[in-house]
């Protein structure tokens, strides 16, 4: 049996689009006759998958689209549909061509007999999805861990949009003042020199050096341009390796109030993952080996794998988490009482909650503190250059009278 995408009309002329199961192109061909169907195009869509996998690598789907999959799978799988209809009415609801064939693809692989999470592998779905997928089905119980896994993408999600929402003021103003203060002194100010050259006399301190600097911009414009790409194009292609990122890392921790900013967000991560893998029935120790890619500080994923090694010694998790020192001692006392109480995985999911609210507080705060402090920035630039514009002015009245 092969999959086909159809594009046909119906007896009253509406256009339908859709996919039908047939063993040729000419059995779903015959088949949409039957239903009373014009075929306009017809298309095998493995062969469209092959033809598409030879110049680019398997397309994968985005963030907002993985969570809807997740919720419509769980929903229908929940509803009593086999698995394979499922992913039939899930890829014939996506709003685009690229996420159809995905979803295609992966049911056309159900078809032949790989499990869905080896299917969703093949298209680069996170570690995460992938295993917790598997132990839903070694447990027959996918539509509670698809539901599980959607709601851990939206927290991601959410997260993630407020970090945007509430920094995106802040980079606007420190941009427009950038923008402004670089027109002032590329622009407006060599305009004013040629008029304190025909004037005469000693000009003040304050605008000599702003004099200097506009001058300094003007004839090395493109060089400062090349350097600062190049700055940028360098510092990337040093964050591909795994030492360099460790030792950013490693710099970023040194800083008091981010440093703990990071290690919360990085532990609710960690904790929330974790707990939702144990949930799903995911073994302790490869639950952990896969938590740990969700942290992104390398120093403190280091410790984890520590930790991990150590329980499998026979240590205890918050032991384990312990000797690393990156985990906050309030959440190791939390997962200390989890384990010694049997509901570890219910107690990480709780930690993790704790730790975003507190994260996104401590974001609100310090966004809410550097807001006006990029706004003084920018009034003492923009004061600074009208002040070397206005004293010479001034004197130069002061001369006439």
């Amino acid at each position: 049996m092969a999959i086909f995408a159809y594009d046909a009309l119906d007896a009253q002329g509406k256009r339908k689009k859709g996919q039908i199961d047939a063993d040729s192109e000419r059995a779903a061909r015959k088949n949409l006759r039957a239903q009373g169907l014009i075929v306009r195009k017809l298309r095998s869509v493995e062969q469209a998958q092959k033809q598409a996998a030879k110049g680019k690598a398997a397309a994968k789907l985005k963030p907002a689209e993985t969570v809807n999959f997740l919720q419509q799978l769980s929903t229908l799988i929940d509803s009593g549909m086999p698995l394979v209809d499922s992913l039939s009415s899930i890829a014939e609801g996506m709003e685009t061509a690229r996420s159809n064939a995905v979803i295609s693809s992966v049911r056309q692989q159900v078809l032949e007999g790989k499990s869905l999470a080896d299917a969703l592998r093949t298209h680069h779905f996170d570690d995460v999805i992938c295993n917790m997928v598997e132990a839903g089905e070694e447990t027959g119980q996918l539509d509670a861990v698809s539901m599980r896994l959607s709601e851990l993408l939206e927290r991601r999600q959410a997260l993630s949009q407020e970090l945007l929402s509430a920094t995106l003021y802040p980079v606007i103003i420190l941009a427009f003042g950038v923008v402004v203060m670089l027109f002032l002194l590329a622009v407006v100010v060599p305009q004013i020199v040629t008029v304190f050259e025909r004037a005469g006399g000693d000009l003040p301190a304050l605008t000599v050096f702003v004099i200097a600097s506009s001058e300094f911009i003007r004839n090395n414009g493109l060089i400062l341009t090349f350097l600062f790409s190049a700055s940028v194009f360098s510092y990337i292609m040093a964050m591909k390796k795994e030492t360099m990122r460790y030792k950013r890392d490693e710099l970023l921790l040194k800083i008091p109030a981010l440093s703990s900013l990071l290690l919360k967000t990085n532990t609710s991560r960690y904790t929330r993952t974790l707990g939702m893998l144990l949930e799903g029935g995911v073994p302790a120790l490869a639950a952990m080996k896969i938590a740990q890619q969700s942290i992104t500080l390398l120093p403190m994923r280091e410790s984890v794998a520590q930790a991990r090694d150590m329980l499998r010694e026979g240590s205890s998790l918050a032991d384990g988490l312990k000797t690393g020192g990156y985990v906050p001692l309030l959440a190791l006392r939390m997962i200390a009482v989890g384990e010694q109480s049997g509901t570890l995985d219910k107690m990480l999911i709780r930690v993790a909650d704790n730790y975003d609210k507190e994260s996104s507080r401590n974001i609100k705060r310090l966004l809410t503190i550097m807001e006006p402090m990029l706004v003084m920035g920018m009034a003492v630039g923009v004061g600074t250059l009208a002040m070397a514009i206005l004293l010479p002015i001034v004197e130069m009245n002061q001369l006439v009278h």
